[in-house]
């Protein structure tokens, strides 16, 4: 991954694809809904809809809202606003209310492109930032998505190239898990580099078919589509993850590889063994994370190998893992060698090895990273010090250059004078033959300081008890780090992005389906779990 590499990059978005179309026209490159589109065809409608939102008066630099589910047609809009010099804003369908209406203050969208499910939604968030003359729904715009045959002829007018690798491509917004969503501008070489990392990690090549069910506001779902461009791969597309589908999708696509974001591989491996397991097509899922509770049973199970890698929207793909290379149990991975990475205390100091401290990054290549947050110069500064991003995340590295990902700092517990991260207590617990998943979260206790509860979802057809957990959990963690609070679930709450949405957890805190050990006479102490008499 060398400057030179990253310099050879197509600079912009709508470039890549201009080149995937004159190397390889008529190479079948996305699958959805039963149908190949090629290079050619994808190159000609986003022509199309460029032609049609410059119509509307979109010009280099205005910011294009996109509302609108994963398929071939997102792609087309994605393409056309690139080819503009416009800048897209891919919103999150769940959003609405307030933290719609925050987005859309923020990006002042000059149009929005929203798709007729989430127009009710969208327009009572609306308010008085954008004219219904200025909200369009996709399936409007004049361009036949048909099997007849394109002769070009509509493709010969050239569409206004105001763009360059520096400028921004898109604003993604955050989740806004340490306040309000902050929206990320990326640029076209950053987005660029994003693919051209993952294409590295997974070493993607021209046989090989992602499979992409992730939804284009999040950078995964773009990077795993640029990856798949530069190799000149294919990549099958699902408008929404489906469990029940996942293994049917890979072997009708012949898919060889995935992004397994959040719970994923937890939700495969919580699912009941076939002795056709391992009669599937992938080679290979980039699981982030890693589950090292059961990696290698997971790896033999399905016949594939995982890989990690670590970033943000923010900063790009910083660290990662190396296949066939010997790699320790918890790290995500080494340094990319286009980032430099430190372990930093919070007066920025570099930490010695082994210390736990915030994971920092400094990029060796201009505009690797985020150009800062849209409207917010003090939070940009603040996240980027010194030439570092800071990542807000804790972590420590090893004598041999391997870090180790503890917890976000906001998700870090205090608990009986011990700091714990829930991701390790997650870690430990998801070992257990007869658990699917684990969530970790803080309970604020009567007098000061945090207890524990872990969310637990558990495998169908086990019998799994409470107390067996405790036990469980007490003989395979320090005393301090064994939740006091178990709840079973059938399944956790989940964003768009297949992460477990924690806030909903903090929010539901103890319910009638809380089981409580001291409630129920036990205790747990660096002595073992004791019998109590429970009182208030």
């Amino acid at each position: 991954m060398s400057s030179t590499d990253l310099q050879k990059l197509p600079a912009t978005l709508h470039a890549l694809l201009d080149s995937c179309a004159i190397e390889a026209p008529n190479r079948p490159f996305i699958l959805n809904d039963g149908r190949w589109w090629t290079f050619k065809e994808l190159q000609h409608y986003s022509r199309m809809v460029a032609r049609q939102l410059a119509s509307l008066g979109v010009k280099a630099g205005d910011h294009v809202v996109v509302m609108m589910p994963t398929s071939e047609r997102y792609l087309a809009f994605w393409f056309a606003i690139s080819r503009l010099g416009a800048v897209e804003v891919p919103i999150n369908g769940a959003y609405k209310g307030e933290v719609l209406e925050h987005v859309l203050r923020t990006a002042a969208p000059s149009i929005a492109v929203v798709a007729s499910e989430h127009r009710h939604v969208f327009d009572r968030a609306c308010n008085d930032i954008l004219q219904p003359s200025q909200v369009h729904d996709p399936q409007d715009y004049a361009f036949a998505w048909s099997d007849t045959t394109i002769d070009g002829a509509s493709d010969t007018a050239a569409i206004g190239d105001a763009t360059s690798a520096e400028s921004p491509a898109s604003i993604i917004f955050t989740s806004g898990t340490t306040g309000v969503s902050k929206g990320v501008v990326s640029s076209h070489h950053q987005q660029m580099c994003f693919g051209h990392f993952f294409r590295e990690i997974v070493k993607f090549s021209e046989d090989d078919v992602a499979y992409n069910f992730l939804p284009f506001f999040h950078i995964a779902a773009k990077f795993q589509t640029i990856g798949a461009m530069l190799a000149r791969g294919r990549m099958m597309l699902r408008t929404a993850f489906s469990l029940s589908a996942f293994w049917d999708d890979v072997r009708a696509s012949e898919a060889t590889l995935c992004v397994a974001v959040g719970g994923l591989c937890n939700m495969l491996h919580g699912q009941p063994e076939r002795t056709d397991d391992a009669y599937n097509s992938l080679r290979l899922i980039y699981a982030v994370p890693m589950p090292w509770a059961f990696k290698e049973t997971f790896e033999r199970r399905f016949d594939l190998q995982l890989v990690e890698a670590y970033g943000a929207t923010e900063s790009n793909l910083v660290l990662y893992t190396r296949l066939g290379e010997a790699t320790p149990a918890g790290t995500c991975g080494r340094a990319n060698p286009a980032f430099e990475i430190t372990i930093r205390d919070a007066q920025g100091a570099i930490l010695p090895l082994e210390e736990v401290g915030e994971i920092c990054i400094r990029p060796r290549h201009p505009n690797t990273i985020m150009s800062g947050y849209l409207g917010l110069a003090d939070a940009t500064a603040d996240a980027v010090r010194g030439g570092y991003f800071h990542s807000g995340d804790n972590g420590y590295m090893n004598e041999d250059g391997f870090i180790f990902f503890l917890d976000r700092s906001k998700d870090s517990i205090r608990r009986r004078g011990e700091n714990i991260s829930s991701y390790e207590v997650e870690r430990a617990l998801n070992a257990h033959h007869d658990v699917a998943e684990v969530a970790v979260i803080p309970i604020k206790a009567d007098i000061g300081e945090d207890e524990l509860k872990a969310t637990v979802v558990i495998r169908p057809g086990s019998n799994l008890r409470h107390q067996a957990f405790l036990e469980y959990a007490f003989n395979n963690l320090p005393y301090f780090m064994v939740p006091r609070f178990i709840e079973f679930r059938e399944q956790l709450p989940r964003t768009d992005t297949m992460k477990v949405r924690k806030v909903d957890l903090r929010r539901d805190g103890i319910t009638p389906d809380t089981w409580d050990c001291e409630r129920n006479g036990l205790r747990v102490t660096r002595r073992g779990i004791e019998k109590i008499e429970f009182t208030r």
